[in-house]
């Protein structure tokens, strides 16, 4: 009989595998670090007086460090530290959304393709096999070239471009688990496929979905800067990190080097910390110290 105590050797399953290791100093920065991007975009209206938008003639080409303009402003004199916050409101947003809507479509795929029919199982896999050896940058970037650069087209780009890994993983972590004693123990109590799958299966892959789901807000907020660069993501008209870039790169050559470094250090710190979380959230970093 259990004695009602949790022995070493038993590990939580489902959400409560889920855990973060605080005191490994890299992730505790990188939660930093993100926390710090998400509350100076919410608070971007706040933090300066300057609209993103708005030009002055008077003050145009500023270094960092100018009276009024700790960051400097463009050649339209438009204010960086402004465009910048805006800017990771935009992003942010973009790569949390689209990492939401990719996670979510590839579990839902993936969970049918673990408890769907033979014939059915194989197709949806065999589909994402065909579409992850295509070159899914050129996909997404056709996408946007035919319905016109947008927000919204950027978040379905990354979506339809990035389900199928996902979906793999939910699959294989689901047929995994099904073979697992309480889960025929489910089966034996009279629960349909249904209700151990809502029950049982997906609660215990949530770890690696939990891990997948914080690559990929790094691979969209990566993806949307790379179509904004090259004019095919965010509307010129609104600011983000990779239109910064855009706009900047012509004057890396001028002595303005300050509007390419900080978009571009703002995208790879974002990455860098997102990707330290994701690999606390998959137990990836096991036996390793930041």
């Amino acid at each position: 009989m259990p004695s009602g105590r949790v022995g070493t050797g038993m590990r939580p399953r489902g959400l409560l595998a889920v855990r973060l290791r605080p005191r490994r100093p890299g992730l505790t920065a990188a939660l930093v670090v993100l926390g710090a991007m998400v509350a100076l975009a919410a608070a971007a209206p706040l933090l300066t007086p300057y609209e993103p938008l708005a030009t002055d003639t008077s003050a145009t080409s500023l270094p960092p460090g100018s009276p009024g303009h700790p960051l400097g402003t463009d050649m339209l004199g438009r204010d960086l530290l402004s465009r910048m916050l805006h800017g990771a409101r935009t992003s942010l947003a973009v790569g949390i959304t689209a990492a939401a809507v990719t996670v979510g479509a590839g579990t839902l795929i993936g969970g049918l393709a673990a408890v769907a029919p033979r014939w059915l199982d194989g197709l949806i896999a065999r589909t994402a096999d065909v579409l992850l050896s295509l070159p899914l940058l050129v996909v997404v970037l056709a996408l946007a070239a035919v319905a016109g650069p947008s927000t919204r087209v950027v978040i379905a780009g990354i979506a339809v471009t990035s389900w199928m890994p996902v979906a793999l993983v939910v699959r294989a972590e689901l047929r995994s688990l099904r073979e697992r004693l309480y889960v025929r123990a489910a089966y034996g109590l009279g629960l349909t496929r249904r209700q151990v799958l809502w029950r049982h299966l997906l609660p215990g892959a949530a770890p690696p979905v939990a891990a997948i789901a914080a690559f990929e807000v790094g691979h969209a907020i990566l993806t949307e800067s790379t179509l904004s660069f090259l004019g095919l993501g965010i509307p010129p008209n609104q600011p983000s990190w990779g239109n910064l870039l855009t706009e900047a790169q012509s004057h890396l050559l001028t002595g303005e080097w300050y509007t390419v470094a900080v978009p571009a250090a703002a995208v790879i710190v974002t990455i860098v910390a997102v990707n330290l979380v994701a690999n606390a959230v998959g137990g990836r970093s096991e036996g390793r110290s930041w």
